[in-house]
């Protein structure tokens, strides 16, 4: 049965893990508004065309890479050289409505530093952060990504403009590989089964624009690709 988990503006500033349960010291969450981890597909010829820009907070994205409303991007490097600040100065300075986070398989260290360093209080007054970090099951991650989904979604259907923030997608993939392993399913690619293919555009299709005259999601979802590897088959199916 798919699960239901809380949704809405009562969630924003707080950190949740993957289950919708509050990580922080701030009580229980007040809405009684819930939503589906999974979402039917959008008819694609009702979604609105990319035709406005947003400005993420950062001038040379801004000037040189200009990122289009309802679109969807991936930054692709290794570890360490600076993607999570780079989105946490996304978050703190872009012209969104509303932006989630999701920090799905990192190290749970960074979890608190990118709340204080890298969000800021200005940043996380609007936000909502899904952590779901390394050493939690495999199907927490994966659930810890749809639930940020889920929630942006639900801000798109209000009529906001949402900024959705996904870190990252090579360790949600990573956590489909070990449940589909562990079920008996055959690796074909690297070690990663067919159903990792199949889950990444299940779960980066929800992103975009809705119908005319609504919200949408812009999503970055940061892929990880180790040295000069460039045949990395997460990194080029998220391509």
């Amino acid at each position: 049965r798919t699960k239901h988990l809380p949704v809405g503006d009562e969630l924003l500033g707080r950190v949740v893990d993957g289950g919708g349960k509050p990580l922080d010291d701030l009580g229980s969450l007040r809405t009684d508004q819930r939503r589906s981890l999974s979402s039917r597909p959008l008819n694609p010829l009702q979604r609105e065309p990319i035709r406005h820009d947003m400005d993420v907070g950062i001038r040379a994205i801004n000037g040189l890479l200009t990122v289009g409303r309802g679109q969807r991007l991936g930054l692709f490097a290794g570890s360490g050289v600076g993607k999570s600040v780079l989105l946490g100065m996304m978050a703190r300075y872009t012209q969104a409505d509303r932006i989630v986070v999701g920090l799905i398989g990192e190290r749970g260290r960074e979890v608190q530093e990118f709340l204080d360093q890298n969000l800021g209080e200005d940043g996380r007054a609007r936000s909502v952060v899904v952590a779901a970090p390394a050493d939690v099951s495999p199907l927490l991650r994966l659930q810890g990504a749809s639930y940020a989904t889920a929630i942006a979604e639900h801000f798109r259907d209000q009529g906001h403009h949402v900024l959705l923030i996904m870190d990252s997608l090579t360790r949600y993939a990573m956590a489909q590989r070990e449940i589909a392993l562990a079920i008996g399913e055959p690796p074909v690619t690297r070690g990663y089964p067919p159903s990792v293919f199949a889950r990444l555009p299940q779960l980066v299709e929800r992103a975009g624009n809705g119908p005319a005259g609504g919200g949408s999601i812009t999503a970055f979802y940061t892929v990880l690709t180790e040295g000069d590897d460039q045949q990395d088959p997460i990194a080029d199916a998220a391509r």
